[in-house]
């Protein structure tokens, strides 16, 4: 298992270029749609992707860097009969049509008394002033969110000793 230096390290040296959220495909109706299920939430680096998933009980957030998209180790995927794919979010996370986003800046938040490279949850910084907010303590995988859901999650947990762990700064504000 990796651990949030392994983001700072990838994001240091690589730009994104999308979000990928698994999901199901589901043909029963009229209209196909597409049913996320983010077990495990994907960017999609220059090269390469960063895995980030939600483990333990879904109380820490799990950073891997990996060449591939892949669901075989997740049971739900893996034994599904519908169909799985994978939903690109970065047009609507970020919304201003680049092609790739340089990451400025990443807070790591922790839980009381948990390993230094443990991570509860993950803010990045963008360019463009664009946050993404990573919160593995949804229970349904991990939540994607913004600047306002960092600060909602800090309401909720900073009271209970939940703290920011480390505050990185990548690269200039462009």
């Amino acid at each position: 298992m990796g651990g949030w230096p392994t983001a700072e390290k990838a994001l240091r040296d690589h730009p994104v270029r999308d979000v990928l959220i698994p999901g199901f495909l589901d043909r029963d109706d009229d209209v196909p749609e597409f049913r996320p299920q983010p077990l495990a939430v994907w960017l999609r680096l220059d090269e390469g992707l960063l895995r980030f998933e939600s483990v333990g009980q879904y109380d820490r957030l799990d950073i891997t860097s990996v060449d591939a998209v892949g669901w075989d180790d997740m049971e739900l995927f893996a034994d599904a009969e519908e169909e799985v794919m994978v939903a690109s979010c970065g047009e609507q996370l970020f919304g201003d049509g680049r092609d790739e986003l340089r990451c400025t800046r990443l807070r790591v938040y922790r839980a009381p008394g948990a390993a230094d490279t443990v991570c509860t949850c993950l803010a990045l910084d963008f360019q463009g002033g664009h946050t993404l907010f990573l919160d593995p303590t949804w229970t349904f995988g991990v939540r994607i969110g913004n600047a306002s859901d960092e600060q909602r999650w800090l309401k909720l947990y900073g009271a209970g000793g939940a703290s920011l762990a480390a505050e990185v700064t990548l690269s200039e504000q462009a």
